[in-house]
């Protein structure tokens, strides 16, 4: 199992999604830079407000956070605090410890997906929108669904890939 999980690591389908999630990310980052710029150049050269410029950076700003979210639990990169490796030289323990804090994230971010979904469907009965523009707050809650899915996804990942690991480690599979 433990093979099969680290080759489609390697794998076209996996290299071709962190392809097309980082370009998404530059773009909803590029167009965020364009919009403050736009709004700043607006607001003190020309003493004027672009209406709505608000409401139009954080459409941008929920895109590139969630889908920079999804990009960090495919490289395994969010910030945390793993000591086990400093208090333990056994790479077992590291590999089920880190297995075990990737089943809890997944379980965290199955909740929030699960709990990301009610909103979605409470407001798509109610279609509540932004005071400015009238966006609809669906148009900056589905890249947070989005967001839970793919990073629930990857924690799952990650869960079997160190417990596979550390499994392939206790039958003398892996030696370093």
């Amino acid at each position: 199992m433990y093979q099969k999980l680290e080759n489609f690591r390697k794998s076209g389908l996996w290299r071709g999604f962190d392809k097309v999630n980082s370009f998404f990310i530059s773009l909803s980052a590029a167009a965020l830079t364009l919009m403050v710029f736009a709004t700043v150049v607006s607001r003190y050269f020309f003493k004027r407000d672009i209406f709505g410029s608000e409401e139009i950076i954080l459409l941008f700003a929920w895109w590139m956070y969630f889908l920079g979210g999804i990009g960090a639990s495919q490289e395994d990169s969010h910030i945390k605090a793993d000591m086990i490796e400093v208090f333990s030289s056994n790479q077992y323990i590291v590999d089920m410890s880190k297995g075990i804090a990737k089943a809890l994230e997944f379980v965290v971010f199955a909740l929030c997906t699960y709990m990301t979904i009610l909103l979605l469907q409470t407001n798509m009965k109610k279609m509540p929108v932004t005071t400015g523009l009238k966006i609809p707050y669906l148009a900056s809650q589905i890249p947070i669904a989005i967001g839970f899915v793919g990073m629930a996804l990857f924690a799952l990942y990650w869960a079997l890939y160190f417990v596979a690991r550390a499994s392939e480690r206790r039958k003398g599979g892996i030696v370093e």
